[in-house]
């Protein structure tokens, strides 16, 4: 499987990146595999599918590429502090980052979003109403 999203596609959305060619690979497979994954439990073929269909997994496939990119500042940094000398560099991330993890926006752009909305709750007590034992003829 190639991934949903290429190299120059990448770079023209989201340009200046240092990491290599082969790691920003990486992560496009990676973000494909996700993607691809979602789509399969949720029943959605994603191998005959229209233009704006392909440009929604591509787009996708960058954005969660993106997150997960290796880059100086990570995106998914909670905090970054750096110092001159003696050298120090401390970050520290969200327990999620590095995770190919499609966000709520992106399940809705390839039509799996089936988010909740709401929420039910039994009803308390009895949902018969009583019998009186005399009313039983």
């Amino acid at each position: 499987m190639d991934p949903f999203a290429t190299v120059a596609q990448y770079d023209a959305r989201f340009p200046g990146r240092t990491a290599s060619d082969e790691v920003l690979g990486q992560c496009l497979m990676d973000a494909t595999m996700a993607i691809a994954e979602v789509l399969d439990r949720k029943g959605v073929s994603y191998a005959d599918h229209d233009e704006q269909f392909a440009y929604r997994l591509m787009s996708v496939c960058r954005s969660v590429a993106n997150r997960i990119l290796p880059s100086d500042v990570p995106v998914g940094t909670t905090q970054f502090s750096m110092t001159a000398g003696p050298y120090t560099q401390t970050t520290s991330y969200t327990p999620t980052y590095g995770l190919p993890k499609l966000l709520k926006s992106e399940l809705d752009m390839l039509g799996v979003g089936g988010g909740s909305i709401g929420f039910a709750r039994p009803a308390y007590g009895r949902l018969e109403p009583e019998v009186d034992s005399d009313d039983q003829g």
